[in-house]
């Protein structure tokens, strides 16, 4: 048997012992108190050669920290998920390991949930074992776990859930983001951070959705990403060079070498405001089908411009004033990013958006499974493109859009 413990020099970490504990083995069985998408990405990873479908997890949303996108991540891998059906207070670790022959080969056990945090960051403790009684007795427990004292996740159920967790998610992150203001009095990039900031990392990462959506015309190449660019090149669509056609046509504004009757509106156009408005009218008005055929990309549009209008109004106001000015350029970065999200961020004031902000000044703070998503936003889409207007034009097109609709 072999201790486990994350911030102690010399010993095995959670993440190693998850490595040694699927060596060999054909899949696993867990009994967690919660899951999130940290910790299913972080056992993906590890998992990589082991058979999903016969994964048995049992976990529970008796506390609302369960994330029901993790479950649903489960669900799509054709794990066998259930959630704990007993009235008693469900807090297990338990994790084991099977061979081909279902039979179990060793055991972890400790205080580490399925989380990103518990993996990494958290001081956790633990074993690691394979002594036969041990994996007897924990395999008799968890069959009649899974088997009786158990029940799948049915749609009904996760929509039930989802309401509960949206509910204390975000009351969760606003007080731990609160919390953080008064301990930090000048949120810095070198402030420490709290095991609360990375629950909250987590509960808002959690619903965001790929790939990143941004709030300008910015949905093309490298050739066509502002809409002073586009006018240039509408004005003059005969001598458009091939990039330049095909981005046109990614837009919707180009067919076939010649102007869609969009790219014709747009043409005679007096300003980049009613170009914006032409084009958001556009997105509203055409199946989303004809939409996915001419550019993937502009579904992403479509779902990320109405997420800005469900945010809090101060924040919507302070991004709407503040997209030019380079000083805070962070902070509404921050805020473009989290239109990709769902839920949480929607009950988060200004303050807690520029909390948060200065808590993804590292990299490493990010949950791993997302983090090359965000450095990849910071440093190259998300950083281009804003001493225009077109990020107070685009998203003020599409509510006008909105209300005519």
């Amino acid at each position: 048997m072999k201790i486990i413990l994350n911030d102690h020099i010399g010993s095995t970490t959670f993440k190693q012992a998850l490595s040694e504990l699927v060596d060999g083995a054909e899949t696993l069985s867990l009994a967690v108190s919660y899951l999130q998408v940290g910790g299913w990405e972080l056992l993906r990873q590890h998992t990589s050669g082991l058979s999903l479908p016969k994964m048995r997890i049992v976990c529970t949303d008796q506390m609302g920290i369960t994330q029901p996108a993790a479950v649903e991540r489960a669900i799509r891998s054709q794990v066998q998920i259930r959630n704990f059906a007993g009235s008693m207070v469900y807090h297990p670790k338990v994790y084991l390991a099977h061979d081909r022959n279902d039979r179990p080969i060793r055991f972890l056990l400790g205080s580490a949930n399925l989380s990103g945090s518990a993996f990494n960051s958290s001081i956790e403790a633990g074993v690691l074992g394979d002594e036969q009684r041990d994996l007897s007795t924990l395999s008799q427990w968890f069959n009649e776990l899974f088997e009786q004292r158990s029940a799948p996740f049915t749609p009904e159920h996760l929509r039930e859930m989802a309401a509960k967790w949206r509910l204390l998610a975000a009351l969760r992150a606003r007080h731990r983001l609160h919390v953080r203001r008064l301990v930090v009095s000048a949120p810095a990039p070198t402030a420490p951070v709290e095991p609360e900031d990375a629950d909250t990392l987590e509960d808002v990462f959690a619903t965001i959705q790929l790939p990143v959506g941004l709030l300008n015309m910015d949905y093309a190449r490298n050739n066509v990403r502002s809409i002073a660019k586009l006018r240039e090149v509408l004005a003059y669509p005969r001598t458009a060079h091939s990039k330049q056609s095909s981005e046109l046509k990614l837009l919707g504004f180009m067919r076939r070498g010649e102007l869609t009757p969009l790219g014709q509106k747009a043409a005679r156009a007096q300003s980049n405001e009613a170009v914006a408005r032409l084009w958001c009218q556009w997105l509203q008005q055409t199946p989303d089908d004809e939409l996915r055929a001419i550019n993937a990309n502009l579904l992403v549009a479509k779902r990320v411009f109405p997420q800005f209008w469900r945010l809090r109004r101060d924040v919507r106001d302070y991004f709407l004033a503040n997209a030019q000015n380079p000083e805070d350029r962070r902070l509404v970065q921050t805020i473009e990013l989290l239109c990709n999200a769902r839920d949480v961020v929607q009950a988060f004031s200004l303050d807690d958006m520029r909390t948060l902000s200065a808590l993804l000044t590292e990299s490493q703070r990010v949950p791993e499974y997302i983090r090359g998503e965000v450095a990849e936003y910071f440093g190259n889409k998300g950083a281009r493109t804003w001493r225009e207007a077109d990020r107070c034009d685009v998203p003020l097109a599409w509510r006008a859009g909105e209300a005519s609709v």
